[in-house]
């Protein structure tokens, strides 16, 4: 192992190379440019987190938000929301109402808890007719 490798080693980083398609790495220069993050390394990681992210493990413990697009105008949609967040009351923390349009809205779910329990409630919320999507956007905390 280099000088420079065992450096990294012991500040907890790693150094890898990769190859990326020119296209790819025009999406990196203009991220960089857009949020003024030059350092390319910090753009990967970044990006490698938030995919990993979107992968929710039954077993891990996660804080973060979900973000419901839906019809308000069809009423029961409204009451099957209320309802599945009541069913999952150990994990929902809170929510924000949006009104976007006449007829449709954006609630955002704060949640924290078990995977299980979150993707129970996600499959949950996606089975109400009038939920047009659901997102999430967790960090595993342990």
């Amino acid at each position: 192992m280099g000088v420079a490798a065992q450096g990294y080693r012991e500040q907890g980083l790693r150094r890898v190379s990769i190859v990326l398609p020119d296209e790819v790495y025009q999406l990196l220069e203009e991220a960089a440019r857009r949020t003024g993050v030059s350092n390319r390394s910090r753009l990967i990681s970044d990006a490698v987190v938030g995919h990993y992210s979107s992968f929710i493990d039954e077993e891990g413990f996660y804080a973060g938000a979900l973000v419901l697009f839906y019809d308000h105008s069809r009423g029961e949609t409204v009451y099957a929301v209320v309802d599945a967040q009541h069913g999952f009351e150990d994990v929902v923390r809170s929510s924000v109402h949006m009104h976007v349009s006449e007829e449709k809205c954006v609630e955002v779910l704060a949640v924290e808890g078990r995977g299980e329990r979150i993707l129970g409630l996600i499959a949950a919320l996606r089975r109400v007719s009038g939920v047009v999507s659901v997102q999430h956007s967790l960090v595993r905390v342990r």
